[in-house]
């Protein structure tokens, strides 16, 4: 494949750590492309990293320097805010602007969403992860790329789970259990219900140990720093339930990827979403997935109602008592075949800038 190192890109968005979907995606597509092209940042990350520049330092000769000395201005803020600062000093300086957007998580009335999506016309190509963006945004044809966020993950380079979950998985699987995972980047809410349901979670985990079922159930919180209370809040509840054998809270620094390569069944119970990073990686690895129907899943997943306990109880007891836990979706050549493909498709995206 060409070499493009001669074309400079300047991406802004955040850098893991933590790891939340644009945090991950943004790292994949670096480590994807890195032989291709010649890139710089602006992390707007709540964590500082001391190699790269942080928004959040409000240096702003800085970050006008970056964005005056670059070709491309990838764009993949989640604070909308941020995200039209980024595109009126790109356009100031010229320069080619890719905007991605990776989803809503407030649902302003319908005005302010023809209004930004006039103001995000700014950018030369606009990146949206699902169609009901696009929709709601009002966004012109010409200008618009429907592109999924999964990248596929290089599965050799994730780092180990820690000893003590490794440890976990191990008695599980000697016990008989289902192992079932599931992740938030933080715990937040939105339209004010537990937007990633850990509440759903920890209520089903109750319902299918009154009825005997063998599993234990591992959710992992990216982050807790703006809202440690409410992890220690859920953390409370599991003990108070005498949920501790079957359900591991955790906010432990890990590879997800290879959490999901050791589970059975991954969940994504979020009452609003773009495209989800967890979702398609479960499908990837070749893991049964069940997410809330409160968006367009890709094919493949099972869904169940939003926010509805009973079908979520249902459809997650019909998963761990089947016997094809194991089906393969993916073989390794086709998993090789696709991630070859996003290769192309990102040079390209990149070239037409």
């Amino acid at each position: 494949m060409p070499n493009h190192c001669n074309k400079k890109v300047l991406i802004v968005g955040p850098l893991p750590p933590p790891y939340g979907g644009v945090s991950v995606h943004i790292s994949r597509f670096i480590n994807l492309l890195k032989t291709n092209f010649s890139f710089d940042f602006i992390d707007e990350s709540p964590v500082r990293k001391k190699d790269y520049f942080n928004l959040r330092s409000l240096n702003f000769t800085r970050y006008l320097k970056k964005i005056r000395s670059t070709e491309l201005f990838y764009i993949h803020s989640g604070n909308n805010l941020l995200r039209i600062i980024n595109l009126v000093f790109g356009k100031i300086f010229g320069k080619k602007i890719i905007l991605v957007l990776h989803g809503f998580t407030s649902n302003p009335p319908k005005f302010i969403f023809y209004i930004n999506g006039i103001l995000y016309r700014m950018a030369d190509i606009i990146v949206v992860v699902n169609r009901d963006i696009k929709e709601r945004l009002f966004l012109p044809e010409t200008k618009c790329v429907l592109k999924e966020a999964f990248i596929p993950p290089n599965q050799e380079e994730e780092p180990e789970l820690p000893e003590k979950i490794s440890k976990l998985i191990l008695e599980s699987r000697s016990k008989g259990r289902v192992i079932i995972s599931a992740n938030a980047f933080r715990l937040e809410r939105y339209n004010d219900e537990d937007l990633y349901g850990l509440d759903m979670c920890i209520d089903v985990a109750k319902r299918l140990v009154n009825k005997g079922i063998s599993f234990i159930f591992i959710f992992v919180v990216s982050t807790i720093d703006q809202n440690p209370e409410e992890f220690y809040k859920n953390e409370a509840l599991i003990n108070q339930n005498n949920l501790k054998d079957h359900f591991y809270l955790t906010s432990q620094k890990l590879s997800f990827v290879k959490l999901m390569q050791q589970s059975d069944i991954i969940v994504r119970p979020t009452n609003t979403d773009g495209d989800s990073l967890t979702i398609r990686e479960g499908l990837f690895l070749n893991k049964k997935v069940l997410a809330s129907d409160v968006v367009k899943r890709p094919e493949g997943v099972i869904l169940f109602k939003n926010r509805n306990l009973n079908d979520f109880e249902e459809k997650l007891e019909k998963l761990i008592t089947e016997k094809d836990l194991d089906k393969e979706f993916f073989s390794m050549e086709n998993q090789s075949q696709l991630i070859q493909e996003f290769k192309r498709f990102y040079i390209e995206l990149l070239e037409r800038a």
